[in-house]
């Protein structure tokens, strides 16, 4: 057999070398935005009317993650969203959040005493798992930031309350059943007055 000895110009291979660096940037590149496409994730956002005035509710594919009662209004409401998404993510569509706004309204009228909704928590560690205790306190029961604190096992009261203050799904997550240890309707970002419309449609006795 024959051999055919080649000799490559060291300038072919300085061109290579710099098209291989340049197609290992470029694939480098194609998969950051493959990863950025996959990570995107769209808001719908829509608003409706409830006995207690506008409220504004927003929803991802995983889930509820939004609602912004009458005193938060639509400013508060696109101000989260923005510091949470992206413009380009946020869409307008009723549809998605059809199920929270029939609920909420059913809870409004009496009809539902407890929400079956999938729901996205977007907060810190410490928010989420104040927010998952609260969770649990039942309809028609009040538990006081006390005994969240108690219950998470830490002594920064005021801590819990600031983490319930910025509660994103009130109602659904019923911060409204939050008091102080004084029995003290306090700290409701809704508003003293709406905390005691929902303590008293729960059939709440305030004293």
């Amino acid at each position: 057999m024959s051999q055919v000895n080649v000799k490559i110009s060291p300038l072919w291979m300085k061109n290579a070398e710099r098209l291989r660096r340049a197609g290992a940037i470029q694939s480098l590149l194609n998969f950051r935005r493959d990863i950025e496409k996959a990570s995107t994730r769209n808001v719908f956002c829509a608003s409706f009317e409830a006995p207690i005035g506008v409220i504004y509710v927003a929803s991802t594919e995983k889930g509820v993650c939004k609602i912004a009662l009458p005193k938060d209004g639509k400013s508060s409401f696109l101000s989260w969203i923005g510091e949470n998404f992206s413009q380009d993510e946020i869409v307008d569509d009723r549809g998605r959040n059809s199920a929270v706004i029939r609920q909420l309204n059913e809870y409004f009228i009496g009809k539902r005493t407890k929400f079956e909704l999938d729901i996205d928590l977007i907060g810190t560690t410490f928010q989420q798992k104040i927010w998952t205790e609260v969770a649990g306190t039942p309809y028609g029961t009040v538990v006081t930031y006390k005994q969240i604190a108690r219950r998470v096992h830490t002594h920064g009261f005021r801590a819990v309350g600031v983490a319930v203050s910025k509660n994103p799904l009130p109602i659904v997550i019923p911060c409204h059943r939050v008091i102080g240890s004084n029995s003290k309707l306090v700290g409701y970002a809704g508003g003293i007055r709406l905390k005691e419309y929902l303590l008293r449609l729960e059939g709440i006795i305030l004293i």
